[in-house]
């Protein structure tokens, strides 16, 4: 687990699995996912994450469409900013 104070390396390796996970279940289904999970997954409109760390848990709800026209490096610094609390987010 980690906090929004911990080491930028520790985070941005975090942040750039979370949005290799994003990226791959836009483009099919993850490595071990059912073939029922995935299909619930992709009926909806929108890919929801959760993000458990010590200090906050972190709701992402994103439209399939902005993953699959987004960078993965771009994901990942999304990512990263919510978890170190630099973007400002909406509730």
């Amino acid at each position: 687990m980690s906090t929004k104070d911990s080491p930028l390396e520790k985070l941005q390796a975090e942040a750039d699995r979370i949005a290799g996970h994003m990226k791959a279940a836009c483009a099919g289904r993850p490595p071990g996912m059912s073939i029922a999970q995935y299909m619930l997954v992709k009926a909806k409109p929108n890919f929801k994450v959760g993000i458990a760390m010590d200090d906050k848990v972190i709701h992402i709800d994103i439209a399939w469409s902005k993953i699959r026209e987004t960078e993965e490096a771009a994901l990942a610094e999304y990512v990263l900013g919510l978890m170190r609390e630099t973007i400002k987010t909406t509730h």
